[in-house]
């Protein structure tokens, strides 16, 4: 199994290995020794699927010494369909977004003699029933889909509409995790906070759905959300986050672009001043937080001008870390086609700048923690030295110190004493 992408699609690759396991599978040691391979694609950049097709090409090689079946599904595989059959015919099946919960039929199909078998959406998203935990961390999908129609983003086109996880299945499942060994938890979507769902009681909404998974919650003491729309993020919400403790204090906040014009081409729904209003509004309810974001640059359009408001606008936010990336065309989006391409150069040359200021902002940011002292989840063994443990915070770093393997999977406090990259070093408390 590999799996390119999101969390929900980790999450979801997870579901698919506990379905073939439960239907006599086993996992091989590598792709080498596999009788069945499955990619679990991401379609948000150019690049996941260039590195996709690369891999294509790998086991189209594979196949000429050896025989096993070759699945494509996820996003990817929604959005191309059949064209991957004619462009790749050493691909056996290829199963959509929609159609996951069918891979295991569909390559006993396969493997009867089935060819190049196409499963792509004709039916409304169906959540599995549960999903592994891996280690101490568990990732848990609450909603599916995005009605944002950002023009940039295939999102919609791949996971159709926003549909709402019934709670009670929510809770089922992060209850048996719990049972499982679960110490942390992350609720998934592609736009989480709009989670909606019906009850006899009226609407529940996600700071609803928070509320009620904390008061559940006994062994699994940190819990995450991923990820949050700024336009969506409500004062609920923050109030909630304020005064629950098993909320961590880390919020993922995409931010695109600090241009209130260019967030109007994106269609996203906020402008540049309401979005460092909201991330003010973070900092002073939720002390120690830690704020991340996504970066677009080279969006059509985009001039000097914009592109100096989003420097602003990050010098001002002060952001723990950024995911940064460079527009490049979606088919099948409004994006696709608008005017105002920005050379390709131009981007690469505002992408570094972007990269080096926000690795001064966060290597600052950082810098402040050290000597403070925190509890961390321990999740193994660094793979740098045996002697050392590897842990993450409540803001999501990483952290290594002096330990042994017995403590995995407890909490421990820890003294920060210095950073090195990303990662914080730290001592025993």
């Amino acid at each position: 199994m590999e799996t390119y992408g999101c969390q929900m699609n980790k999450a979801e690759s997870e579901s698919i290995l506990m379905s073939l396991t439960a239907a006599g599978w086993t996992e091989g040691e590598s792709e080498s020794d596999a009788d069945l391979v499955i990619l679990n694609t991401c379609s948000v950049r150019e690049t996941a699927e260039e590195r996709i097709h690369g891999r294509l090409g790998y086991y189209r090689h594979a196949k000429e010494s050896r025989q096993f079946t070759l699945v494509l599904t996820g996003c990817m595989a929604e959005r191309l369909k059949s064209r991957i059959i004619d462009e790749h015919p050493e691909v056996d099946v290829v199963v959509g977004t929609f159609k996951k919960r069918d891979i295991v039929g569909a390559v006993r199909q396969a493997r009867d003699g089935a060819t190049h078998l196409i499963s792509t959406r004709y039916s409304p998203y169906e959540f599995a029933v549960s999903h592994s935990v891996s280690g101490t961390r568990a990732f848990v999908p609450v909603m599916h889909g995005c009605d944002n129609w950002c023009t940039y983003c295939i999102v919609p086109s791949v996971r159709g509409p926003e549909v709402s996880r019934p709670p009670d299945e929510i809770l089922a499942e992060i209850g048996n995790l719990e049972r499982r060994g679960a110490r942390e938890a992350t609720l998934l979507g592609q736009n989480v906070n709009s989670y909606r769902h019906q009850t006899p009681q009226g609407i529940l909404t996600f700071p609803d759905l928070l509320r009620k998974v904390a008061e559940q919650t006994g062994s699994i003491r940190w819990l995450r959300f991923l990820t949050s729309h700024p336009k969506d993020f409500s004062d609920a919400l923050l109030e909630l986050m304020a005064c629950t403790p098993a909320l961590c204090r880390h919020v993922h906040l995409p931010m695109q672009s600090g241009s209130t014009r260019m967030l109007g081409l994106m269609n996203r729904g906020y402008t540049a001043e309401e979005y460092l209003g909201l991330v003010h509004r973070i900092r002073v309810a939720l002390s120690g937080v830690s704020i991340t974001t996504d970066i677009l640059i080279g969006f059509p359009g985009e001039s000097e001008s914009d592109f100096s408001q989003t420097i602003d606008l990050m010098m001002e936010a002060r952001f723990d870390e950024a995911f940064t990336y460079r527009y490049n065309p979606r088919e099948g989006t409004r994006a696709f086609s608008m005017p105002g391409a920005v050379p390709g150069e131009v981007k690469r040359q505002r992408l570094e700048k972007v990269i080096e200021l926000q690795r001064a902002v966060g290597h600052g940011r950082a810098a402040e923690r050290i000597g403070d002292e925190i509890d961390v989840l321990v999740e193994g063994v660094s793979k740098k030295d045996p002697g050392e443990l590897l842990a993450r915070t409540e803001w999501d770093a990483m952290v290594v110190f002096p330990g042994n393997s017995s403590k995995i999977g407890h909490f421990q406090r820890v003294r920060l004493t210095s950073i090195s990259g990303s990662t914080f070093r730290a001592e025993s408390s």
